[in-house]
């Protein structure tokens, strides 16, 4: 018996321990982790979008006459006023045409005033009297179309803006109805958005917006311009230009921007702790959330702007009242057991 007691006795501390062994290996395996539900507050809509800005005007320009090129005086990049003398092409021809067009106008003048008199006297017939006057007004209209050729032998700027595209150079040939220059006029911009269907009531005319310019790092107001009224047949989004001031030029077309409005109206919106948030290294966001069994489920989630410095705003991908890991998700992964 002496022997036999402390054998029984060790078999008995074996198996109480081996049961007792997976109990704690389980417990080691869990996460310990602290939740939170969903949240939802009322907040002022923000609405953002992405967009280029658009300059104010764009004007493609040439001679209304044809020409040799003799002269080019602007460049690709330089800013132009309106008035000032882009090109001119060699005029001799329009200048001999004008002289002989002075002659014959003189010539029928003289005509007109001697054949005048006659017809006041009643010696003239009513039919050469018309004749006369008619070749007065040919010979008018012959030294107008000259004198135009000579003025359009000079091609000057129709806007002040920045010249894009030089497209002549001394002594090419210019025709009529062929660009020679281009021109952008930056003083007033645009910012070009597109706004989907469901959000395009939203805008008015004259509406306050923030456009953000990342490349000048500034951002700055400007007001709702155009509401395009006619939907892309595909997208079915639409065309929204706010404009903005630009004395300086300094905000150049095709730079991209963020367009921030707020259209005056309370939405509800739903909101989790900003460290909620994980980030993976393809940059994709998303947040851990409990299934009701002390798993874990991952869930990709698109998130706003923050409220103060704790909350963000979650776009898509979660329901009020879901229970989300707040603390110790660097430590999980989908399907994980947690211990709260």
């Amino acid at each position: 018996m002496t022997q036999v007691l402390p054998l029984v006795v060790y078999t008995v501390m074996l198996s109480s321990c081996g049961n007792k062994q997976p109990e704690q290996q389980q417990s080691k395996s869990l996460v310990r982790v602290s939740t939170q539900e969903v949240q939802q507050i009322n907040r002022i809509q923000s609405l953002s979008y992405t967009g280029s800005i658009e300059p104010d005007n764009t004007s493609r320009i040439g001679f209304a006459v044809a020409g040799v090129i003799n002269q080019v005086v602007a460049k690709e990049g330089q800013f132009v006023r309106q008035g000032q003398l882009l090109a001119s092409i060699d005029a001799t021809e329009y200048e001999n045409a004008l002289i002989i067009a002075k002659a014959g106008l003189e010539q029928a003048e003289d005509m007109y005033q001697r054949l005048n008199d006659l017809y006041q006297k009643g010696s003239l017939p009513a039919k050469d009297f018309i004749d006369i006057k008619t070749k007065v007004a040919q010979a008018q209209a012959n030294k107008n179309i000259n004198t135009k050729h000579i003025a359009d032998s000079k091609l000057y700027a129709p806007i002040s803006g920045i010249i894009t595209e030089k497209l002549v150079e001394k002594g090419s040939m210019a025709a009529p109805g062929v660009p020679a220059f281009s021109i952008i006029k930056t003083d007033k911009v645009y910012a070009k958005i597109t706004v989907p269907e469901a959000e395009i009531g939203n805008f008015k005319q004259g509406m306050v917006a923030s456009i953000h310019i990342p490349t000048l790092g500034e951002s700055l107001k400007g007001t709702v311009a155009i509401i395009n009224p006619q939907a892309d047949a595909i997208s079915k989004t639409y065309i929204v230009k706010i404009q903005l001031n630009n004395t300086q030029n300094r905000i150049l077309p095709g730079m991209n921007t963020t367009v921030d409005i707020q259209p005056n109206r309370v939405v509800p919106a739903l909101t989790i702790p900003a460290n909620a948030v994980v980030r993976d290294a393809d940059d994709i966001t998303y947040v851990y959330v409990m299934n009701g069994d002390k798993k874990v489920q991952r869930k990709r989630v698109t998130v706003g702007s923050l409220i103060g410095t704790k909350e963000v705003i979650v776009k898509e991908g979660l329901n009020l009242n879901e229970r989300i890991v707040v603390e110790g998700q660097s430590k999980l992964h989908d399907g994980s057991e947690v211990q709260l």
